[in-house]
């Protein structure tokens, strides 16, 4: 095997030891999340078809495609935290592949090219490839959302992979390539809905392809007609799951209605931007936006149409989410705009090889890699879940066989039912919305997702406290 090919393939070797060693790691290191417990309550369905009804009520917005999964994932490995996490964990580092196999590909020839028609030569683009895979697999977004039990790593995967097939549709031509991005995007969009803003990002770069090839000479020709095939087949991967739209999106403005994303403020107009170093970290965001911003303008020349790709990619989600925070309702979420990190991902890898001198580029990568792992180190060094645990079992030993209790916010009753299955004669859990007039004997109050007026009807009704653990308290009547 030549040098030039090694090295690449012994840095994608790295990325995806380390990135699965940090999705692995100590899996219940922290406690179940509320939003984990309502994945758990509605996997725990006894069949598939009782799944996909729980889901609609426990995770509005999301066609179930996670809950699935994790119903047939649970029962060949059962419901311990470390096994349904597990399956994140396993999304997540077939991600760290994915996105060397779509960063390889984006800066590919068209089949049939000469290399010299590719828009990065093969030993750069291998190694650009690898970088971004290396990038992202360190990154403490993606690591923390693959060691939740949650859809976002199939999430991630399903989009990746419909952008990968998207351009080797555009590569390659064919009707296979736009037929596996139809059935990817259908797998986006059924792992959540938010993924409708980067599949919209691909289709918005598609459509500025076909646009651009207008009137064009014959290579043009082909290339408007792979942009039309290839957006026709992510319309249709939306299509695919037309069926349960009515369901998903009635129950997505339910939970809208009834205050269930309340919490979330509206953002500021430089979100977008902070999205950004947010996912980075402070330190390490200017080292990555100077990498991505010069790599993008090294590679504009021959390679303008991919960076493009990219930049749509980036900035098209997060800016339509902030305007439908302010038109709609406030939506915008780290998790929910998951998927754009992956090209800055690849934007700052390419910014990394375009660094002519090795031992600067060898400098660039190593503080890079470095801002990432102490960010991650940083936050690893704090807790940040709440002891739902602790609380379950302190409010069990304070209640009798048969007696309730009332937890707030309702939404992670999950949670305590999780903790306390299995015990005999348990006691029951009322969700603090389904309380009122219940003779319960003890009340778990969380910290945060708590409206004000509810927190200080609870204190009332439950004035004694019994045990203050972190991020929760619980309190008897």
């Amino acid at each position: 095997m030549k040098r030039g090919r090694l090295y690449p393939l012994s840095i994608l070797a790295l990325a995806l030891v380390a990135g699965g060693f940090l999705r692995f790691y100590r899996l219940d290191a922290f406690e179940m999340s509320a939003d984990e417990g309502a994945s758990w309550a509605a996997a725990a369905a006894p069949s598939l078809s009782a799944v996909l009804r729980a889901q609609v009520v426990l995770n509005p917005g999301k066609a179930g495609l996670h809950d699935l999964a994790l119903h047939l994932w649970m029962r060949a490995f059962g419901d311990g935290l470390s096994a349904m996490r597990a399956l994140s964990a396993v999304a997540g580092t077939l991600a760290v592949a994915l996105v060397f196999l779509l960063t390889r590909e984006t800066f590919a020839p068209p089949s049939g090219a000469d290399e010299s028609a590719a828009p990065l030569p093969a030993e750069a683009r291998d190694l650009a490839a690898a970088l971004a895979a290396l990038l992202f697999a360190v990154n403490l977004v993606m690591v923390k959302y693959a060691r939740e039990a949650r859809m976002y790593p199939l999430e991630i995967d399903a989009v990746i992979g419909a952008a990968y097939c998207v351009i080797c549709g555009m590569n390659r031509g064919g009707w296979i390539w736009p037929a596996l991005a139809a059935i990817c995007a259908a797998l986006a969009i059924a792992a959540h809905l938010t993924a409708l803003a980067a599949l919209g990002a691909i289709g918005l770069w598609l459509l500025y392809i076909f646009l651009q090839a207008q009137g064009g000479a014959k290579s043009a020709a082909t290339s408007a007609r792979r942009a039309l095939g290839n957006l026709a087949a992510l319309a249709a991967g939306a299509a695919l799951l037309a069926p349960l739209a009515p369901a998903v999106i009635g129950s997505a403005a339910h939970a809208a209605a009834i205050g269930a994303i309340g919490w979330i403020k509206r953002p500021a107009w430089w979100a977008p931007f902070a999205l950004f170093n947010k996912a980075a970290g402070t330190f390490a965001f200017p080292v990555y936006a100077a990498l991505a911003g010069w790599g993008a303008i090294r590679c504009w020349r021959q390679a303008r149409d991919r960076v493009l790709f990219a930049l749509i990619w980036m900035w098209a989600p997060p800016t339509v989410v902030l305007a439908a925070s302010y038109i709609l309702e406030p939506l915008f979420m780290e998790r929910y705009l998951i998927a754009v990190f992956v090209p800055f991902f690849m934007l700052a890898a390419l910014g990394i090889v375009a660094i002519e001198s090795r031992p600067s580029r060898g400098l660039a990568l190593g503080l890079a890699l470095t801002l990432a792992l102490g960010h991650l180190w940083a936050w690893s060094r704090k807790a940040h879940d709440v002891q739902w645990r602790e609380a379950a079992m302190a409010a069990r030993y304070r209640c009798a066989a048969g007696e309730a209790i009332v937890v707030a916010p309702g939404y992670a009753d999950n949670v305590v039912r999780y903790y306390l299955r299995g015990l005999k004669d348990g006691p029951r859990v009322i969700p603090v919305n389904k309380a009122a007039g219940s003779d319960a004997r003890v009340a778990i109050l969380g910290d945060a997702g708590v409206a004000p007026e509810v927190a200080a009807r609870v204190r009332a009704e439950y004035p004694r406290v019994v045990a203050r653990d972190r991020g929760v308290v619980v309190r008897e009547r």
